[in-house]
């Protein structure tokens, strides 16, 4: 597991809360997904979720889970971006996770698959068993082990950032 961690000093919980408040997630189109992720990243994914944990005048995780194409590894896999806030102030960094390790965030297709998504159009169009079937909903109805693993895996690495950061 990789982490890449992108300095944060302009963001604002009020944008973030505008798309998905604490306590619940959303599953977004590209257009929706917020400007810190690269857009790299962005036209490679399939379908984006993000989610939030907290409460709204204390600390809040916020999580962006780009579920995209590997064509070469043959797999559909998450790259999520997490960020937290403190109040209204966010924390100094985000952090990407590149090549997780939970159960669930690499899952394998067969090349016909892959070669008939291509082949007709419609990449951004198939169902992908780790988004929801509902847009939106509370985090505790979310029953999609890997995105959980996923936001579980960035609120410690940030929390780990941010204890590290207070202590130096």
């Amino acid at each position: 597991m990789k982490h890449s961690w992108i300095p944060i000093d302009t963001e604002t919980r009020h944008e973030w809360e505008a798309i998905c408040p604490p306590g619940e997630y959303r599953v977004i189109q590209a257009a929706d997904v917020p400007p810190l992720i690269p857009s790299a990243l962005v036209g490679k994914g399939h379908s984006f979720l993000i989610m939030a944990s907290g409460t709204q005048d204390g600390t809040a995780y916020y999580m962006v889970n780009t579920n995209r194409l590997d064509h070469k590894d043959r797999a559909i896999d998450q790259e999520p971006f997490g960020l937290a806030f403190v109040g209204d102030d966010p924390v100094a960094s985000g952090c990407f996770i590149h090549h997780g390790t939970w159960e669930g965030r690499t899952r394998k297709v067969p090349q016909s698959f892959l070669d008939a998504i291509a082949a007709s159009g419609i990449e951004t169009q198939y169902a992908v068993t780790s988004i929801p079937s509902t847009s939106a909903g509370k985090i505790e109805e979310l029953e999609i082990a890997s995105q959980q693993s996923a936001f579980q895996e960035l609120v410690i690495s940030l929390q780990r950032f941010t204890t590290h950061t207070n202590e130096t």
